[in-house]
This record gives structure tokens, C-alpha cells and sequence, in this order.
């Protein structure tokens, strides 16, 4: 009897009682202390399982581009001292790790204004590459000379321009070239100056006119963005370094009367005491008296 109670009652449990609430019997005896509590709950066999909880998300690998733009752009860019000796709080809000060869130098406050700023880094990009021409305009007919070649008897770059002034025309390879000093000039203006107007009137609509790319990159080396941004960085680097080299030129012209590639075989046949004559070439042409020792 107690069994057919029993299931008499399961019976008659509705739906809601079914999905796992608390079940009293009402002929069910109260329990005693000893005994355990007669309350059952039934567990619905038709629920829905928890959903098992997703698999935790492997951190996304950060590729080798990525850490290396990481290196020149954003906030936590190469800066132009260490930590150490540079807080980045001291580094000026508009100098934000935006542009490339950005490292936060900028002692004068030059670049506060965004006109101001646009113009400069055009001004530093195009000396740049003029100035990476030049130098190596400077070494290659030098080295040619030095190595072999044939490109006249004065293959060194001021010399050279003495050779135009004195009336003479240009040797290279053994072939003269038929362009004296006013042709020269004749042509920088018309090819430099003509590139430079079409370049600030942006005849042909760049987008960039600094970094243009399309045609004026053929071997295609800035298509992916990445890559781009990375040469826009070592162009300005190595601009930067030209920049330095050609004073450096300037500066040994003057006081060896020798070409940049003269004075490194001399360099490296003699270091010590090569620079030893350098420097009393120096106080020989410096205009400030000197006392003998």
C-alpha cells in the first residue's frame, strides 16, 4: 500500500514540480529526529545540460612586424635617450610617436604648431634624400678612381667642380661628357627645381606627396602597410646619417684637401696617427690664436 502511495502521488505532480521543485507526500509520516528528512526532489530528466563554458582564448601571437613597429611608433617607441635619463612625461604631447623617426626631440619647440610640424618633417625628408644622393655621389667616382676605373683625373667631388669652373668638361669611364659648368647649372635648375614645383603643386593629385608610392615605386617594396611604415622609418634614419656624412665631407675637404674615400684608407693605414695630423691641421687653419707647446 505504501508503494502504490507512492507512486499515486508522483502522479500527480504538475509540470513546474517536474523541473526540480521540493516534493512533500502528504500520507508521508513527519520525520523523526533520528531519522532523515522525508522531502524528496525530483530531478527533471528532460532539462537542457549547462552549456560546458568556452575554451579560454590562446593570446594572439604578436608577429615579428608588429614588435618591430612597436620599436618606432606609439607611446612606447624608442625615445631619443634611455629611460633612465629621460622620463616620457617630459616629452612634448604633439610628439606622439605618429610619424616616422619620431623620438621625441624637439629642444627648441619648432614643431608646437601642426603647420609648423607638416613643414619641417617635409623639410628634413627631402634634405634627406638629397643629402643620401650627394654622399654617395661623393664616394662612387672616388672609389671608381681609387679602384681602377677611369672617371678623369680629378674624381674627387670638389675637384671635380674646380675642373668645371676652369672651363673643362666631365670624364668618366674614359668618355668625356660634353656638360660644362653652365650646362650643369642649367640642368639642375630645369630637373631639380621642375621635380621640386610639380612636387608642392602635387600636379599628379599624391595623396601622400611625401611617401607617394605607385609609380615612384616600382619594385613594389611598400605595398604591404607594415613593411611601408618600416621603410619610411630607416629612409629617414639613414637621411639623418647622410646628413651628419656630408658635413663630415665638408669638414675633411677643408682641412685634408682629400676626398672622403682618401681619407679612409688613410684612417685605416694609420688611425692614431693620421688623426694626429688632422688635428694639428685644424689649429693650423683655426682662425683663433694658439699657444705653441
Amino acid at each position: 500500500m505504501a508503494s502504490l502511495a507512492m507512486s499515486t502521488a508522483a502522479a500527480s505532480l504538475g509540470v513546474s514540480e517536474m523541473l526540480g521543485n521540493p516534493v512533500k507526500f502528504a500520507n508521508a509520516s513527519a520525520p523523526s529526529a533520528a531519522a532523515p528528512s522525508a522531502n524528496f526532489k525530483v530531478v527533471a530528466l528532460f532539462s537542457k545540460k549547462k552549456a560546458a563554458p568556452p575554451p579560454k582564448s590562446k593570446p594572439a601571437a604578436v608577429s615579428p612586424v608588429s614588435e618591430e613597429l612597436a620599436k618606432w611608433y606609439g607611446p612606447d617607441r624608442r625615445i631619443f635617450l634611455p629611460e633612465g635619463l629621460l622620463d616620457r612625461s617630459d616629452i612634448p604631447e604633439y610628439l606622439n610617436g605618429e610619424v616616422p623617426g619620431d623620438y621625441g626631440y624637439d629642444p627648441f619647440g619648432l614643431s608646437k604648431k601642426p603647420e609648423n610640424f607638416a613643414k619641417y618633417q617635409a623639410y628634413e625628408l627631402i634634405h634627406s634624400r638629397w643629402a643620401m644622393l650627394g654622399a654617395a655621389g661623393f664616394i662612387i667616382p672616388e672609389a671608381f678612381n681609387k679602384f681602377g676605373a677611369n672617371c678623369g683625373p680629378e674624381a674627387v667631388w670638389f675637384k671635380t667642380g674646380a675642373l668645371l669652373l676652369d672651363g673643362n668638361t666631365l670624364n668618366y669611364f674614359g668618355k668625356n661628357i660634353p656638360i660644362n659648368l653652365i650646362a650643369a647649372v642649367i640642368a639642375e635648375i630645369v630637373l631639380v627645381g621642375g621635380a621640386e614645383y610639380y612636387r608642392i603643386i602635387n600636379v599628379l593629385n599624391l595623396e601622400d606627396r611625401l611617401h607617394p608610392g605607385g609609380p615612384f615605386d616600382p619594385l613594389g617594396l611598400a605595398k604591404d602597410p607594415d613593411q611601408a611604415a618600416l621603410l619610411k622609418v630607416k629612409e629617414i634614419k639613414n637621411g639623418r646619417l647622410a646628413m651628419f656624412a656630408m658635413l663630415g665631407f665638408f669638414i675633411q675637404a677643408y682641412v685634408t684637401g682629400e676626398g672622403p674615400v682618401e681619407n679612409l684608407a688613410a684612417h685605416l693605414s694609420d688611425p692614431f696617427g693620421y688623426h694626429t695630423a688632422i688635428r694639428k691641421n685644424l689649429v693650423a687653419l683655426s682662425p683663433l690664436p694658439s699657444q705653441a707647446k
